[in-house]
């Protein structure tokens, strides 16, 4: 037995066969399609392509979920796909396969929480880094999800009140693409999103790459001050591709230290928690939608309705 595991994202598509046990058996990417037949198709040719193989399939996106509709809704860089289900995505010849989908910060909290970074603790933030910042708390070893379905959606959060639009927004200024293409940029790389070239600069001190990369890795300890003001966690794990790279957490680590510094009662009252990578890095959007396809097919997942979410 095994399962079509799907991360779907604006840029790439990542997808991969995950066994009953969650063992990664395949994994491979391709170009998100720009148009509904397109990804109609592509996603279709997974599924032929693994057919004899899969007894379901397992799906994650940037967007808000329906659960019982199997649907995505405000879909970042997938407009097209808003509130259709993805049964009608794989088509009636693929009708007999179970289906499910989730928000992909939520899943790669299923995925840490499972058989990761915050399996065994009791409360703990996952920060993907990427285009923009995902993730989700754990609240008494459980994921929480919120009353509505929404909790983690941290790229909407407001760090700059006195900029208007998403210039003022997390997503903007807690990027790690946009960190990345900035360095890129200043030092004239033609490839904007090369992030081996960007860390390159960074470790070799160029002082306009150290400059952006500080100032990037001081939103995101901000962030954590104010998390953990907020929620008072065991534990943050940081994800996404740069957290690969061990001068990302150290520095994080050492911003946040500087902001804790600033304010004095915090100093004296704040308990410092602990700073981590993810076990899953790059792959988490499959693994985690593998465990929250598990999840469901238990039904310990409530179904949400359309009204419910007005």
């Amino acid at each position: 037995m095994a399962f079509l595991c799907v991360d779907i994202g604006g840029t790439l598509i990542k997808y991969g066969l995950l066994s009953e046990s969650g063992k990664l058996l395949s994994r491979n990417t391709v170009e998100t399609p720009k148009n509904l037949n397109d990804f109609k198709l592509l996603l279709r040719s997974l599924v032929e392509s693994y057919r004899q193989r899969i007894d379901g399939i397992a799906l994650c996106a940037p967007a808000m979920v329906i659960y019982d509709e199997k649907a995505f809704y405000n879909c970042e860089g997938l407009p097209f796909i808003n509130g259709i289900s993805m049964k009608e995505i794989f088509g009636p010849e693929n009708k007999d396969l179970p289906i499910t989908v989730e928000n992909e910060g939520m899943a790669a909290t299923t995925a840490e929480l499972w058989n990761g970074s915050l399996n065994g603790i009791d409360s703990g933030i996952l920060l993907t880094l990427g285009s923009g910042v995902t993730g989700g708390f754990v609240v008494n070893g459980e994921l929480v999800r919120g009353a509505h379905h929404q909790a983690g959606l941290f790229s909407l959060i407001r760090d700059e009140l006195n900029v208007r639009g998403t210039q003022g927004l997390v997503r903007s200024n807690c990027s790690a693409v946009n960190m990345i293409r900035a360095i890129n940029r200043v030092a004239g790389n033609e490839n904007e999103l090369d992030g081996i070239a960007a860390f390159e600069k960074i470790k070799s001190e160029d002082k306009n790459a150290c400059d952006i990369f500080a100032q990037f890795c001081k939103n995101i300890a901000q962030l954590l001050f104010n998390m953990q003001l907020t929620m008072d966690v065991q534990r943050f794990v940081i994800g996404g591709g740069i957290s690969n790279e061990e001068i990302v957490l150290k520095t994080i680590k050492q911003k946040y230290t500087e902001i804790v510094s600033e304010f004095p009662q915090a100093q004296q009252v704040l308990i410092y928690p602990e700073l981590v990578k993810s076990e899953y890095s790059n792959g988490i959007g499959l693994y985690g939608a593998f465990y929250s396809y598990m999840q469901q097919m238990n039904g310990e997942i409530r179904q949400e309705t359309k009204k419910e979410l007005k």
